[in-house]
């Protein structure tokens, strides 16, 4: 019996990796090189379960109800990242637990996953466990004197042996470092899910940057301030930024055919009016990330993998091309045909200047639906088209979030709504059935950019629009197809060529207005950053200049693309001087979110 206890934090220490390794071609692979040639992180992970049993056992005295609570415990955790892993191709990290309000949301997507055997048998052989325990009845023989005192000591070392800078260092022991390495999926496969996910606490609290101080800020950006003669060619239009849910082009995928152009009506306008790439900050999801970056010019390069920055760090007002255009007189509007509170955005964009922030429920459009679980971009273009009727006193600034093109994509719709036949020889069934799929969603994003197009081309008052991709789809498990049609040779994301790493996070966007701006626009066909594209914009307008545009302006000129994640930068200046704007960027982002925003107060209400 008490071998059996003892051994219970083991078996799910074994489990619980084991099923975060499930999301892998080669779990037991994965699981042998753990308890091989990575034993002390199966260790650290060991040592967490048996502080947290211990003190489940004294706290609740019967041994079996603590067996249950931390069963639960070590296996919802796992299988959420399996889950997430699936989706979205990131792991769960600690931050993730923000999200837990919004569970009822993932829902749809787990419909179309795969879910492996392995994951039924790990759950089938915990319970049978757990039925064990239940029948033996083992409890703990101390008295309940002794077991109060226990449990708090246990779960003081558990969080002092987790958050606690110095007590991690003893980490080394184990042979690791007590700080999360940059690449997720590494750190995951390499140290198993409870390691891994311990691993990322000692990004929660982030220090601030050398040379955070007033006089290095406003020495550093001093080049940076706004002339008082900018702005002059600027006419005041209705300015319109969409993010257009995994819009992509498809027809790059080697060796597939397509009865149709899906994304026809952007060539045409991009044939027309400023258009280019977006070296998208994320993949397959985190849509969250481009948006924010979009919308205020920081970087969320310095802060944690698949940070969620409305709900980490979004606490005060703050800067944003909103807010910019509001302080000259602008109506600013952000709407989304989804949940509005989904990354607390309801409660984020009025912080970011928005007068407003209409979710799903709050639309004047009509809803239109198909055969998808989506509100179709149909709407989203006739709450555009809405918005812009209204009257307002100096213009518009409005951010527009699509969903109908949300994955997942396998069975998504009826064959019967396919408007677009895709073939290929290399291709599975399941992988065409997604690509159908995905084609019909992206087709309707495409034909309501061409409804827009003609709308705002037609328009009186002056209105320019910027739609781009937030990320590539995720089509399918291992990068499939993007593999199968040899576009990318790994499905490890670490082993992919620069032009492969080009490839996989790049997204068209387009730029059209129905006036002349009086001004060239900079980055024509060029790839640029997430954070660069409405600097780009307000100068393509003849905006009236900010630091921060100007910044971000310079930055361009030297290096347009910067992606410490994923080792991906633009090869048009030299290292030294690429990592001194690294630094100024990631101190301008600190600045106003997390410091004391010398560079933007006067913005600020």
């Amino acid at each position: 019996m008490w071998i059996l206890v003892l051994l219970f934090p083991l078996f799910l220490t074994f489990s619980g990796n084991y099923l975060s390794f499930c999301s892998a071609e080669v779990p037991m692979e994965l699981m042998s090189a753990l308890l091989t040639q990575n034993l002390g992180a199966f260790l650290l992970g060991l040592v967490i379960v048996y502080l947290f049993f211990g003190a489940m056992v004294c706290l609740c005295k019967r041994i079996p109800l603590a067996a249950f609570i931390t069963g639960l415990f070590f296996t919802i955790m796992p299988i959420v990242d399996l889950f997430k892993t699936n989706i979205l191709k990131e792991h769960f990290l600690p931050w993730d637990l923000l999200l837990a309000k919004n569970a009822d949301s993932f829902t749809t997507f787990l419909t179309s996953l795969e879910i492996p055997t392995a994951m039924w048998v790990l759950i089938l052989c915990t319970i049978v466990y757990l039925i064990c325990l239940l029948l033996l009845r083992p409890e703990l023989p101390l008295a309940w004197k002794k077991r109060i005192i226990g449990a708090p000591i246990l779960l003081a070392c558990l969080y002092l042996f987790t958050m606690n800078p110095s007590v991690r260092e003893c980490y080394s022991a184990f042979g690791l470092s007590p700080q999360a390495p940059g690449d997720q999926t590494k750190n995951y496969t390499e140290n198993g899910f409870i390691t891994a996910f311990v691993l990322n606490f000692s990004s929660l609290n982030m220090g601030a940057p050398d040379n955070y101080n007033k006089a290095y800020l406003e020495q550093a950006f001093a080049p940076y301030q706004p002339s008082e003669d900018s702005g002059k060619d600027f006419q005041n239009p209705d300015i319109i930024i969409i993010l257009s849910e995994s819009f992509w082009d498809p027809t790059v995928l080697n060796g597939v055919t397509y009865s149709d152009d899906p994304i026809k009506n952007y060539r045409r306008i991009a044939e027309e009016h400023p258009s280019g790439s977006m070296v998208s900050c994320t993949f397959g999801g985190g849509t969250v990330r481009p948006e924010f970056e979009i919308l205020t010019g920081m970087t969320t390069n310095m802060l944690p993998s698949g940070n969620v920055p409305y709900q980490q760090y979004v606490f005060n007002d703050i800067f944003s091309y909103a807010r910019q255009f509001k302080n000259l007189g602008y109506d600013t509007v952000g709407i989304h045909t989804y949940q509005k509170d989904f990354y607390e955005r309801d409660r984020a964009y009025p912080l970011l200047g928005f007068d407003e922030f209409l979710g799903e429920y709050d639309l004047h459009a009509e809803h239109h639906w198909n055969s998808g679980p989506y509100i179709t971009d149909e709407t989203i273009t006739e709450e555009i088209i809405y918005q812009l009727e209204q009257p307002h006193e100096t213009g518009l600034f409005l951010q527009a979030i699509t969903m109908e093109n949300h994955g997942l994509y396998f069975d998504k719709y009826d064959p019967s709504d396919w408007d677009i036949q895709v073939s290929s020889d290399v291709l599975s069934e399941r992988n065409l059935n997604v690509l159908h799929n995905y084609c019909k969603g992206v087709s309707d994003s495409d034909a309501e950019l061409g409804k827009l197009y003609d709308y705002v081309m037609n328009r009186e008052k002056p209105t320019v629009v910027l739609w781009y991709g937030d990320h590539l789809p995720t089509l399918g498990g291992d990068f499939e197809p993007y593999t199968t049609t040899g576009n990318i040779s790994s499905a490890t994301a670490s082993e992919w060529t620069t032009e492969e790493k080009y490839g996989m996070f790049s997204t068209p966007y387009v730029i059209f207005s129905n006036y002349d701006t009086g001004h060239a626009y900079r980055a024509e066909g060029a790839s640029v950053s997430p954070y660069l594209l409405t600097a780009l914009l307000c100068d393509y307008i003849d905006a009236p200049e900010t630091t921060r545009t100007n910044f971000l302006l310079d930055l361009y000129e030297t290096c347009p693309v910067i992606s410490p994640y994923y080792e991906l930068y633009s090869n048009t200046t030299d290292e030294t001087t690429r990592n001194r704007y690294i630094k100024l960027h990631e101190l301008l982002t600190y600045d106003d979110l997390m410091g004391k925003q010398y560079l933007t107060k006067d913005f600020l209400p």
